[in-house]
């Protein structure tokens, strides 16, 4: 009996023993679930809540509007419109195979393995963010989208404002483009609140003032269900749109000078001299700046890249050309400011003048005779100058020259200008490692050698020339200001203070009265040119620069020069003679003389600019 006695016992002890070992795991258990529960929800509760809202609650960029770009007259030059993106949310999507398949059928140019591969490159905790499939769908696949929305789940349309050029060939060189942003600029400081698909300015203005005419985007909040349909939204911050830029461009002058330029290869410039303002600038051929506007095609790029006429170089700002004989007024100024010849000081040209053992010729093979200044001018002889280059030191010719333009940046707000080149004795000896000639001089003299200039340059210097002796920076920005006060200019970036050449008012006027003669004297090299409206008379001079030595003697006819290997055409003028209101400077690439290329494109231009201020 004692031992049943024991035994039961026993079992109640181990019954005991188990429930307080029961009662003490469920309290562990109790207290961890306790416990977790307060990390979850005290600790960690504001960003598991964030998270959950994260699921019904989006934050989208609203994109903003870059600012507008008008010319002197307000006429818009680069505007903004709204192009609808396709986009993937890869969190809403389960089916990915039957959507890609579905909506590679309705999209053009977007194949189904292109969207599987989007839909797998993002990492797991960003898939709730939209990512692009195409910018900027056309009427037809926007179409196509929206009938067949149901059946496309996690597929969004997203609006996005893209820069429209109205004038597009016209004044892509003015303008620019812009491009998305690239990785390395991504990294970079200045670029810290980019975003990877946004656009930058990559040319013209649009990349001088990115800055300025980028706007501030903003962000909205966006609730959506299980399948990613929108169900309602609301602004939490508003976009903030660029601020506009006001050219000095006059838009009818510059599309009546892209078109007289037609298929020609060169430049185009036409100036205010009074104040600097640039009217038009054209370089051709020219490309169709709205083909960046979205991503452009590898086909279009190939296109602009490959040709070999070189349509994306701004070729007044960025070609260096020798100015041939467009360079003599201002070796003339130079010679009479230095009193090395007054304006009775003859030469005799027979067609050529020998210095040691070479030969230069004069282009009159016959020669001119006995010449004065005007007459040089008038006529182009270069035995003149030949004569003056004996005379002249080469860094006297580069300080003067420095103060009308030439040899430096003029400073306009375009990206990419080059300098040319105005040669001295150091430049020579540093880069050339030899010694200056007097043959090196004769040649600086007529526009050819080591001197080379833009023909952005020419045109300012022939404002120094119209206006009787101040040198103004060319400039394109007229005002700026703010979206809102469009029509209350904030800032007024015209008005530049001109600085006086070293040249005397009687001295110019000696220059100024031969450029007149060149346009209306019969025996001038663009008399053909001249403009025969009372008070609009023109004043010129025309240029032939070689661009590789050749024997004319052994060709038939210059046609069969290559075209690469013919002269350049230059022209430069100013009008009305008794008071310029315009400047202009052409160069035509291979174009032969200037007074049977380019002349009478200046004329058409000027009599078109001169009949506007009527």
């Amino acid at each position: 009996m004692a031992n049943v006695g024991n035994t039961k016992k026993n079992k109640h002890e181990q019954i005991v023993t188990n429930v307080r070992i029961i009662i003490l795991i469920m309290a562990i258990l109790f207290a961890a679930i306790t416990l977790r529960l307060w990390y979850l929800q005290i600790v960690q509760g504001e960003h598991y809540s964030q998270k959950s809202k994260d699921n019904r609650i989006r934050t989208r960029r609203v994109r903003s509007l870059r600012g507008i770009i008008t010319d002197r007259n307000g006429e818009i030059l680069a505007d903004n419109s709204l192009a609808f993106n396709l986009q993937l949310v890869p969190e809403n999507i389960d089916q990915i195979d039957d959507i890609a398949n579905l909506l590679s059928a309705q999209i053009d140019d977007l194949a189904a393995e292109t969207i599987i591969n989007l839909y797998h490159k993002p990492p797991t905790g960003v898939r709730h963010r939209p990512l692009t499939l195409k910018k900027n769908l056309n009427p037809n696949e926007l179409a196509r989208v929206e009938a067949r929305k149901r059946e496309l789940p996690g597929i969004l349309i997203e609006t996005e404002p893209i820069r429209e050029y109205p004038y597009d060939e016209i004044c892509s060189h003015i303008i620019g483009y812009l491009g998305f942003i690239n990785d390395r600029e991504l990294g970079l400081l200045a670029y810290k609140s980019y975003a990877r698909d946004d656009l930058v300015g990559r040319t013209g203005i649009e990349a001088q003032y990115q800055n300025y005419l980028r706007g501030q985007d903003g962000r909205r909040q966006v609730i959506v269900n299980a399948r990613g349909r929108e169900l309602s939204n609301h602004t939490i911050q508003l976009a903030q749109s660029g601020k506009n830029l006001q050219l000095t461009i006059d838009i009818n002058l510059q599309q009546h000078a892209f078109e007289l330029m037609d298929t020609k290869v060169g430049s185009l410039i036409a100036i205010n001299p009074e104040n600097g303002e640039i009217l038009a600038l054209i370089s051709a051929p020219s490309f169709s700046n709205n083909l960046f506007s979205t991503r452009i095609s590898a086909k279009d790029w190939q296109k602009i890249n490959n040709d070999p006429l070189k349509p994306l170089q701004n070729r007044p700002i960025q070609g260096r050309y020798p100015p041939g004989s467009v360079i003599k007024p201002l070796i003339a100024a130079l010679a009479l400011t230095d009193h090395v010849i007054t304006p009775q000081t003859s030469f005799t040209c027979s067609g050529a003048m020998t210095l040691g053992s070479a030969r230069f010729r004069c282009w009159n093979r016959y020669g001119h005779g006995k010449v004065k200044l005007q007459r040089s001018l008038k006529e182009s002889c270069d035995v003149y100058y030949y004569n003056l280059a004996t005379r002249i030191a080469i860094d006297r010719i580069a300080d003067f020259g420095a103060d009308f333009g030439l040899g430096r940046l003029s400073g306009i707000e375009l990206p990419g200008e080059k300098s040319g080149l105005l040669p001295s004795s150091s430049w020579k000896l540093k880069n050339v490692h030899d010694q200056w000639y007097t043959g090196d001089t004769i040649s600086v003299c007529i526009g050819q050698g080591y001197l080379t200039t833009t023909p952005l340059q020419i045109a300012a210097m022939y404002s120094v020339f119209a206006n009787g002796g101040i040198y103004y920076r060319p400039h394109l920005i007229k005002e700026k200001s703010e979206p809102s006060t469009a029509n209350n200019p904030q800032e007024s970036a015209s008005k530049f203070v001109g600085s006086r050449v070293e040249t005397s008012d009687h001295h110019m006027q000696i220059i100024r009265k031969a450029l007149w003669q060149v346009v209306n004297d019969k025996r001038g090299t663009a008399f053909k040119s001249r403009i025969t409206i009372k008070g609009w008379e023109m004043a010129g001079k025309t240029g032939t620069a070689q661009v590789i030595k050749q024997n004319l003697e052994d060709l038939k006819s210059k046609k069969e020069i290559p075209w690469r290997f013919r002269d350049h055409a230059w022209f430069a003028a100013f009008a009305p003679y008794n008071d310029p209101k315009i400047a202009v400077a052409i160069l035509i690439e291979h174009g032969g003389h200037g007074g049977s290329t380019a002349a009478p494109i200046a004329r058409r231009v000027i009599e078109y600019y001169l009949d506007t201020l009527k």
